[in-house]
């Protein structure tokens, strides 16, 4: 398991408190935040997680609703049936 997957499992399970998850999300370089979004996203996928489930989630992570990707990607109509963008694209982008 690599230091992504144990950070956010940390983090899901509530052994590590937010604010620590925060600030190592804020610590990594930008292709490093790429994939930490791109592992979580999986784990969603995972967790059958709905667009529905989105608001809910921004509300108990204590996030702003419009600071978070999070945020942005439960707003209807933002393409949350085709993925996320790629990295430097745009929503048209995508395969």
């Amino acid at each position: 398991m690599n230091e992504r997957v144990v950070v956010l499992n940390g983090l899901a399970q509530g052994i590590r408190p937010l604010d620590q998850g925060v600030d190592w999300f804020g610590s990594q370089d930008g292709t490093e935040q790429f994939e930490v979004l791109r592992d979580l996203a999986g784990f969603c996928i995972q967790a059958r997680a709905l667009v529905e489930d989105g608001p809910e989630a921004i509300r108990r992570s204590g996030i702003r609703p419009k600071c978070s990707p999070l945020a942005s990607d439960v707003r209807p109509g933002r393409g949350t049936d085709r993925g996320p963008v790629p990295q430097g694209g745009t929503k048209e982008d995508r395969s």
